[in-house]
């Protein structure tokens, strides 16, 4: 009786945490989906309000971007179709790594208005990570 209880809830946790840990794959995807393609789309207008734009050569600019779509679709297709979800917990690391940097790059130019978006997407981006290897890993 006591073991089935806690089986149930066990299985309760899991499922909502699986609900929660697609929620931020999917609200990650859908922001560095859109900045990913807008930036790369209105890079020049988009330079009088993005310091890190300047900073940086245009081929730098596309690569940046065309990672932060890449991550984006890596954080939501391979867990989604079953094809090679080791990927998914890799993107997540590698839109970390992004934020990371981006945080290196704000404390540096001290833009402190633009860290705490940065800080949280990293640790979203870090939690979603942690928790796919676990679960593909089990």
């Amino acid at each position: 009786m006591i073991l089935e209880i806690i089986s149930s809830i066990k299985i309760k946790i899991i499922n909502q945490m699986e609900t929660t840990i697609w929620t931020m794959q999917g609200i990650l995807a859908a922001i560095f989906t859109a900045s990913g393609l807008y930036i790369l789309i209105n890079t020049e207008k988009l330079k009088s309000k993005l310091s890190w734009l300047n900073a940086y050569s245009p081929t730098m600019v596309a690569f940046i971007c065309i990672a932060k779509i890449a991550g984006a679709i890596g954080l939501v297709l391979p867990m989604l179709t079953g094809i090679l979800p080791v990927l998914t917990p890799l993107a997540s690391i590698g839109i970390a790594l992004i934020m990371l940097l981006a945080l290196v790059y704000h404390v540096r130019k001290k833009e402190y208005k633009d860290m705490p978006a940065t800080i949280i997407f990293f640790i979203m981006a870090m939690f979603v990570a942690l928790y796919r290897v676990e679960v593909i890993s089990i």
